[in-house]
């Protein structure tokens, strides 16, 4: 099945929530590293914590971020898959 692109103005209105999110998932990043590696946290307890931290935000906001991570993470991970 094949989608068509989100309408001009909706696409324009997301590339500057775009790059803001984009900035701010990477300086999550290495915070939840940092609960995996240096505090042990399993993948599950992270997913928790994250959620969780997500629900203190504007759920606009906090979407955004859910949907910068999928397209970052597919297109880092392109040849995995």
């Amino acid at each position: 099945m094949s989608r068509r692109p989100p309408p001009p103005g909706l696409i324009a209105a997301a590339e500057q929530d775009y790059h803001a999110r984009r900035d701010e998932l990477a300086t999550l990043l290495p915070v939840v590293r940092a609960l995996l590696n240096r505090d042990g946290f399993t993948e599950v307890e992270a997913v928790t914590d994250v959620w969780l931290t997500l629900l203190c935000h504007d759920p606009r906001a906090a979407a955004f971020v859910g949907a910068t991570a999928i397209v970052q993470l597919a297109k880092t991970n392109e040849s995995m898959w």
